[in-house]
C-alpha cells in the first residue's frame, strides 16, 4: 500500500486546522438565549450544558468533550425556583418551560448542528486536499470527489427543506437530526483515523448527536431513520 502523505505544493494545508471546538459554549449561548430564566430542560427532564455551567453535575463520559449532564429533577427539585448551581457560574434549570421555548431550543440545537456540519465539510476539503497517494491528493481521486459531492448535497438539501418539514413539529425535528447524523458519519469516514484524532471532529459530532438525541427524540413510536 503506497503510504499518504502531505502534498509538498500545498505547506498551508499541511496541517488543516480542525473545526473550532465551539459547541459546549455555543449550547450555553442557546440555552440564555431562549431562557434567560435558567437551563432548558429536555423532554425527559435531564439538563445538557457545558461542564462550566452545570459544575456540580455528576462526572460522566461526556465531560472530557466540556458537556455535563444534569439528572431529571427530583419532585422537590422541581418544585424549587430558579437558582444558580453553587459552585460558581452555573444556572439552575427553571420550573417549567413553555412549549414555544421548548420548540425554539430545539430548533436551535438542529442550526448548532448545520453550522458544525458545514464547519466539518470544510475541514474534510482542507484534509483531503493536502494529504497525497501515488503522486495524487486525495482530494483529487474521482470516488473521493463523489462521496464529498454527496455528502454535500445532501447538507444543502436539508438547509433548502421547507420549515414544516424540516423542523415544524417534534417528528419533523427528529427525522433532520437523524439526517444531519447520517452525513456527520459519512464526513468522519472521509476523513479517516485523523477524524478522531485529539484536534480532529468527532468528539463535537459525537456531542451534537448524544444532544440531539436527548432533546429531540419524539418518543415512542417514532423510527430513528
Amino acid at each position: 500500500m503506497t503510504p499518504t502523505r502531505v502534498h509538498p505544493g500545498a505547506p498551508d494545508t499541511a496541517q488543516p486546522p480542525p473545526p473550532a471546538r465551539w459547541f459546549a459554549d455555543a449550547l450555553d449561548d442557546l440555552h440564555q438565549r431562549v431562557s434567560p430564566a435558567g437551563l432548558v430542560p429536555s423532554p425527559t427532564g435531564h439538563v445538557l450544558a457545558s461542564t462550566a455551567a452545570l459544575p456540580t453535575a455528576p462526572p460522566g463520559p461526556l465531560a472530557r468533550f466540556g458537556i455535563a449532564v444534569l439528572p431529571a429533577a427530583t419532585r422537590d427539585a422541581a418544585s424549587a425556583p430558579p437558582h444558580p448551581t453553587p459552585g460558581g457560574g452555573g444556572r439552575g434549570r427553571p420550573t417549567t418551560i413553555a412549549p414555544a421555548v421548548a420548540e425554539e431550543f430545539a430548533v436551535g440545537l438542529l442550526d448548532l448542528h448545520r453550522r458544525l456540519l458545514h464547519e466539518v465539510l470544510r475541514h474534510t476539503l482542507r484534509h483531503l486536499g493536502a494529504r497525497e497517494s501515488d503522486g495524487v491528493t486525495l482530494l483529487a481521486r474521482q470516488l473521493v470527489q463523489a462521496q464529498l459531492a454527496e455528502v454535500a448535497i445532501r447538507l444543502a438539501e436539508v438547509g433548502a427543506t421547507p420549515g414544516p418539514r424540516r423542523d415544524d413539529d417534534a417528528a419533523a425535528r427528529w427525522r433532520t437530526h437523524r439526517r444531519l447524523v447520517g452525513v456527520g458519519r459519512d464526513l468522519l469516514r472521509l476523513l479517516g483515523a485523523s477524524g478522531f484524532l485529539v484536534d480532529g471532529p468527532a468528539g463535537d459530532l459525537h456531542l451534537t448527536e448524544v444532544v440531539g438525541n436527548v432533546y429531540l427524540h419524539p418518543g415512542r413510536g417514532q423510527d430513528d431513520d
